[in-house]
């Protein structure tokens, strides 16, 4: 995604049922990216994955972050540069 791509976004989604891409904060950072669900001995993790993974790493997010689902993201409007 660029910035000022629209997006159309379900804010009635406040929860990871699913992996999917959402809208969501940590701490006072907003994010766009897939989350996924990773089971794992010690619980739940999300990842955080970025659509363009050559430019940034997942990072998974636990209980113990300030972490908000805002909405899930239905559709996006790429722009491109000429």
């Amino acid at each position: 995604f660029n910035p000022g791509d629209p997006l159309l976004v379900d804010l009635g989604v406040t929860t990871v049922e699913f992996d999917s891409v959402y809208f969501f904060r940590v701490d006072n950072l907003g994010y766009v990216k897939r989350l996924q669900r990773i089971p794992t001995e010690n619980g739940l993790v999300i990842r955080a994955i970025s659509e363009n993974k050559d430019a940034y790493d997942p990072f998974d997010i636990t209980k113990k972050m300030d972490f908000q689902v805002i909405g899930r993201v239905l559709k996006v409007w790429r722009s491109q540069e000429f």
